[in-house]
């Protein structure tokens, strides 16, 4: 049998290695929480990006169904009115 000061020795040993395991089992946790906080970021990020350049699409799709030729001078005419601003030729 140890004396009581081996025993403590021992003692504070297993305790220092168990509290060591335990130290890396939290690190590791948390590195595992990061990694999905992360994912999930930039899984929303892609989504807003998408949303973001469908707008774009849409509003340039619209801009060039609202463009008219001049079927006199050929200029290409947006948000046209009756007249072609560039020639002064009748649209229609």
């Amino acid at each position: 049998m140890g004396s009581l000061k081996e025993d403590w020795k021992e003692t504070g040993k297993d305790l220092g290695g168990a509290f060591k395991q335990l130290g890396k089992s939290i690190v590791k946790s948390g590195a595992t929480v990061v990694d999905k906080a992360n994912d999930w970021a930039e899984r929303d990020d892609a989504k807003e990006a998408a949303r973001k350049e469908a707008e774009v699409m849409k509003a340039v799709e619209e801009r060039e169904a609202n463009k008219v030729t001049c079927p006199h001078c050929n200029a290409e005419i947006e948000n046209a009115e009756a007249f072609c601003p560039k020639c002064g030729g009748k649209l229609s």
